[in-house]
């Protein structure tokens, strides 16, 4: 059984907030490193709030989620409520998919592509939706999705083992 960090709930908004701030910067850097038309989009803080579903409680997590993904909104795209809707039911997708999964490293990575995947279409649907952007489902898979993941799996890999010692997560 995980035993639960007493300091997390005061410090997790906190490293949310910088985490935010960090996807920006690896993603901003990511693109001007290369001159292709491709959208490499960081998804360290979704990492982060996977890892954090296995220690705080389902509430907290939600409404925090939702708060940084109103914080995301403002400051990346100025467009309130895309990521103020999708990380909290991304949030609630995470705690029911590991009620019924064990937590192992492969099942925590491949939950995690899971995840990035429905955040990256959520994204869009809601952008296409409100018609905020023009995109075809193959602009979309070929310069969105797969630079994103591609990018995401390499975080994951380097991360997981760290962020599981940081957040207590055992098999």
């Amino acid at each position: 059984m995980m035993q639960k960090r007493k300091y997390f709930p005061y410090t997790l908004p906190v490293i949310f907030f910088l985490v935010m701030l960090v996807d920006g910067h690896i993603s901003s850097s990511i693109l001007g490193l290369f001159s292709v038309p491709m959208d490499f989009t960081s998804n360290l803080l979704l990492m982060f709030l996977m890892f954090a579903t296995f220690q705080m409680g389902k509430p907290y997590l939600v409404i925090w989620s939702g708060l940084i993904g109103l914080l995301y909104d403002s400051y990346f795209y100025n467009v309130i409520g895309i990521n103020l809707v999708l990380l909290p039911i991304i949030v609630l997708l995470m705690y029911g998919l590991f009620e019924h999964v064990i937590p192992s490293t492969f099942t925590i990575i491949l939950s995690f592509i899971v995840f990035v995947t429905l955040l990256s279409v959520g994204r869009v649907f809601l952008l296409v939706l409100f018609k905020l952007t023009e995109t075809t489902i193959l602009d979309f898979f070929a310069r969105t999705l797969a630079p994103t993941l591609l990018l995401n799996i390499l975080l994951i890999a380097i991360l997981v083992v760290p962020l599981k010692k940081m957040f207590n997560v055992k098999k």
